[in-house]
């Protein structure tokens, strides 16, 4: 059994996936209309995920990139509903350790009152909770979130991930193996992530300041995903998850 454990080269990841994605625009452009449609459509949708339809979106959206990471490695046929439904058992374990993830973090703001911390804290505490129940997408609150997603994300996320895009090809989706292949690159995939969000996170300042009402964040990500989904297909290449 091979037992050595590979550093992620990120740079380099970030630079076979450029050239794959420039190499031949041809390939990749029926992607790039189907997702900018996907991207388009949910701008639209009134109230966005709170809206019922969103459920519809969503399995389209899912389908679509299964599609995406099929034709990429060649397996077919492309569309193949019995490896969709196959690749949902990591993607649901991605969404569990999200949703634990998370929980434990907004209960993290608790235990300093539970230990008996008033004066300050309780001032913090109460104007962490305002927002919270607010809803607002504040710059600050944008950043809060990116932050905790960015450190949860070599665990929630990437590892996930890499399991997804060997179920959907018909191998092994465990998480188990794909940890295992993977350990001691916390810090690589931190990395990788934040170089990846870096550009979202533009964007969608981007939108607000030229006052696009999304459509900026649209024509953005229907290019960059499918560079983004790119990086991830090298990531497990170079793992060989």
């Amino acid at each position: 059994m091979d037992t050595t454990i590979k550093k992620l080269p990120v740079f380099q990841i970030f630079k076979d996936a450029f050239i794959d994605f420039n190499k031949d625009q041809n390939r990749w452009r029926i992607f790039w209309l189907l997702n900018f449609v996907f991207c388009a459509v949910f701008n639209m949708l009134p109230k966005g995920f709170a809206n019922p339809l969103s459920l519809v979106w969503s399995f389209g959206f899912y389908v679509f990139w299964c599609t995406f990471f099929r034709f990429y490695y060649q397996k077919k046929p492309y569309f193949h509903l019995q490896k969709v439904f196959a690749s949902a058992i990591p993607s649901s374990k991605m969404i569990f350790i999200t949703f634990a993830l998370t929980m434990f973090l907004l209960l993290v703001p608790f235990i300093p009152l539970m230990m008996g911390f008033k004066g300050q804290y309780l001032i913090f505490f109460e104007r962490y909770m305002a927002t919270i129940q607010s809803g607002q997408t504040s710059l600050l609150n944008i950043t809060i979130f990116s932050v905790i997603f960015l450190f949860l994300s070599p665990v929630a996320f990437c590892r996930p991930y890499l399991a997804f895009i060997a179920a959907v090809q018909g191998l092994n989706g465990s998480l188990r193996k794909t940890f295992k292949k993977t350990q001691n690159n916390y810090f690589t995939f931190l990395s990788l992530m934040f170089f990846l969000n870096l550009p979202c996170f533009i964007a969608y300042q981007a939108d607000i300041l030229l006052n696009c009402h999304g459509w900026f964040s649209v024509g953005f990500y229907s290019v960059y995903l499918i560079y983004f989904n790119l990086v991830f297909a090298k990531v497990y290449d170079w793992f060989n998850v």
